[in-house]
């Protein structure tokens, strides 16, 4: 997620970006202050409780990067085509106040993000180099739980038992990619495929893809 322009210095939001993160960019979008708490709260909720939540936090600790609740993870209003983001300008896991659902949905996001930031912590991440989009996208969607084999059957019926996980992240990763980049769907499958292998076998800070 990038930043305004005259924020980053760098480049101007995306058409995408846009409209899956306005309010990064209109700071004056209202927030419904009902959903914006219980967001807040159920932010806190994973972050005191949920298994793998603690675990990133953990991990980015280990790496020198203590994340503060209220100054790293924000809850705020976005498109309805995403659940979250992290903006690697500002340093911040983005939390969409009106499309979370639940605290389980909450767990699941919070770990998801909170991968990307422990990539951006880790490597020398290019915000502007697709290919280090796509790599920590399908981090994200293999060990952040979006790919478990019995969410994807009992919510979606989209995969058979082979092969599941791979495809799901592979899928996932283009999904997340042409939510924030103004690119094509096959330019968004090839950018994937280029690094999905390599990236795949990826499962720092977990010594394999969570069960």
């Amino acid at each position: 997620m990038t930043d305004s322009a005259r924020d980053s210095g760098e480049r101007r939001p995306t058409e995408a970006e846009k409209q899956s993160f306005p309010a990064r960019v209109n700071r004056n979008i209202d927030s419904n202050h009902r959903k914006h708490n219980r967001c807040l709260e159920w932010a806190e909720n994973s972050c005191r409780k949920a298994p793998y939540v603690k675990f990133m936090l953990d991990a980015m600790k280990k790496l020198g990067c203590n994340v503060d609740l209220g100054k790293h993870i924000v809850c705020e209003p976005c498109g309805e085509n995403v659940l979250g983001g992290f903006d690697f300008h500002r340093k911040q896991v983005v939390l969409c106040e009106n499309v979370i659902y639940s605290q389980s949905c909450m767990n699941d996001v919070l770990t998801h993000e909170l991968i990307h930031a422990y990539d951006f912590a880790r490597i020398k991440y290019d915000v502007n180099n697709l290919r280090h989009l796509a790599c920590t996208e399908i981090r994200a969607a293999n060990l952040s739980g979006d790919c478990f084999f019995w969410k994807e059957f009992f919510s979606r019926f989209n995969f058979g038992w082979k092969g599941h996980q791979k495809k799901c992240a592979r899928n996932r990763a283009v999904k997340s990619i042409l939510c924030v980049s103004d690119i094509n769907k096959d330019e968004a499958e090839n950018i994937v495929s280029s690094v999905f292998e390599e990236c795949y076998k990826d499962t720092e800070p977990f010594e394999r893809i969570p069960p």
